[in-house]
């Protein structure tokens, strides 16, 4: 089917762990009377329930990135969001499209303080209790998600799988620098939230961070905030 040209911007929403193209289904809502929405998933969920786990961050980034490029509407300007997950694909994801002189005019990373920093014990091997214990302390289901097996059965699968993509022994943390600007924004009770400012040493443009109130997923109470943010940030570029 072809796609109908827009004047709007474009904004790519790139999912958390154990997410997929609707996870951010209240910052869609916000966002889609000013931004053409794009929700680009990895394999083994949503619309590409019926295709296999990755594996390593590399594909990850390579499917992620065929997928950005496949609907870019290069006429017009476009940012790049990720949270987590997406915000450390996100980060290598940049770098790719800038070397394609293609750079987004912002990225917006959330729930994750840049490369380097370290990274808490490996979780995607451990057994179920204590794998579930992990993901409850990250607040990314809800209470009421955790008191269903049926439900966890259902989860279990692509959250060790997002976890195991990341956690790789294989992955190498990229010696790079994007030159896209940064709005970064984490939770005040995430545990790296005060290493915020070290995305500053991975950008060779302006970067912004703020924390606020809440937890890893502070984005369930915050989506009027970050729509807010992320049409200010491309008011002011198009302001340029």
């Amino acid at each position: 089917m072809n796609r109908i040209a827009s004047s709007k911007p474009q904004i790519f929403l790139l999912h958390y762990a154990g997410g997929d193209r609707n996870s951010f289904r209240p910052l869609i809502e916000n966002l889609q009377s000013h931004f053409q929405v794009e929700t680009p998933e990895l394999p083994g969920r949503g619309n590409r329930m019926s295709e296999s786990f990755l594996k390593n961050k590399e594909e990850a980034v390579a499917d992620l990135l065929k997928q950005i490029k496949s609907t870019r509407q290069k006429d017009v300007p476009y940012l790049i969001y990720g949270h987590s997950m997406g915000a450390i694909l996100g980060f290598e994801i940049c770098h790719a499209l800038e070397k394609c002189d293609d750079a987004p005019r912002y990225f917006v990373p959330t729930g994750y303080p840049g490369p380097g920093i370290k990274t808490p014990t490996s979780i995607a091997e451990l057994p179920r209790a204590e794998f579930f214990a992990e993901v409850r302390k990250l607040g990314g289901l809800s209470d009421e998600v955790m008191e269903y097996e049926e439900l966890l059965d259902f989860f279990e699968p692509m959250l060790r799988a997002d976890f195991g993509l990341l956690e790789n022994k294989n992955n190498q943390t990229p010696d790079i620098k994007i030159q896209t600007p940064v709005y970064a924004v984490m939770g005040k009770n995430e545990k790296y939230a005060l290493n915020i400012r070290n995305w500053a040493n991975y950008t060779s443009a302006g970067c912004e961070c703020q924390i606020v109130n809440g937890n890893h997923f502070f984005i369930n109470q915050n989506f009027s905030y970050l729509s807010q943010v992320i049409r200010n940030l491309m008011n002011a570029a198009a302001a340029k």
